[in-house]
């Protein structure tokens, strides 16, 4: 299994993208693509670059952005970014009526967000060309871990949270807020991630989100206890340096009404 993930992380390549760049200007036009077009959970301003749309917003400015490419077209393929601590707070502050805070100090407090990735990863290979910019579940309810990470889209998503946690180690950020499907929340608590909500069911937005709350020594200890699998994979190992955990996922919950459908697509 590891060796599978790592032969598909080797197709691509991940890079922190600077306000100001060509490579910055592709990151904010792939968000559009995805929020703005294929999802419409956000509404165009109009704002372009270099002649492309592009979805950007205040918070952007104290952020960190991480852009996914493969490597041998280098198209743009998926982003994530990490808000610190800054002038505008955090998105969910805005969004969210927070019921709890981390006892870490305000500047020791991040939150993950804009995890988009392209169509191409997110369609069944049975879709084809005909299946335009439908969604799918990366899987079948039931399926297992080691058969998630099997999949494309699933891995190249945790590459992007791999680089997230990097960059907060590196920036000194000990806990991270999330917005989520509750069921999305209960598959990864399920897997050894120790999400606690932050706070109530947002109805206001499409789909119904809610904040979580997650801490990297819990968040560590939990999947050391309970998923080696993914373990190894975030962290590399027992020998790794210690690390940050933020994370989401993007697999279907077993036991739900319905397969949570929407790749990490959730702030």
């Amino acid at each position: 299994m590891n060796f599978k993930v790592w032969m598909v992380l080797e197709k691509y390549e991940y890079s922190v993208v600077e306000p100001g760049t060509g490579a910055y200007a592709e990151y904010l036009a792939l968000r559009h693509e995805v929020f703005c077009e294929e999802l419409g959970r956000i509404v165009p301003d109009g704002r372009s670059a270099r002649g492309v749309a592009i979805e950007s917003d205040d918070y952007d400015v104290h952020s960190l952005h991480v852009l996914c490419r493969l490597k041998h077209t280098g198209v743009a393929v998926g982003c994530s970014r990490l808000i610190l601590p800054g002038p505008k707070g955090l998105n969910v502050n805005a969004r969210y009526k927070l019921s709890c805070a981390p006892e870490s100090p305000a500047g020791q407090v991040g939150e993950i967000g804009r995890l988009a990735l392209a169509s191409s990863l997110r369609r069944d290979r049975a879709e084809g060309s005909s299946g335009g910019r439908r969604r799918r579940a990366l899987g079948a309810v039931g399926d297992s871990v080691h058969a998630m990470l099997k999949r494309e889209g699933p891995v190249v998503a945790l590459g992007l949270y791999r680089e997230i946690i990097n960059l907060a180690n590196r920036y000194g950020i000990t806990h991270c807020y999330a917005a989520m499907e509750p069921a999305l929340a209960r598959l990864l608590n399920r897997l050894g991630f120790p999400f606690h909500e932050a706070g109530p069911l947002n109805t206001a937005v499409s789909p119904a989100r809610q904040p979580y709350l997650i801490g990297a020594q819990a968040a560590k200890a939990g999947l050391a206890a309970r998923n080696s699998c993914l373990y190894r994979f975030m962290f590399g190992g027992v020998e790794a340096e210690s690390q940050i955990m933020i994370t989401s996922a993007v697999w279907p919950v077993a036991g739900e009404s319905k397969a949570y459908r929407d790749v990490g697509l959730h702030i």
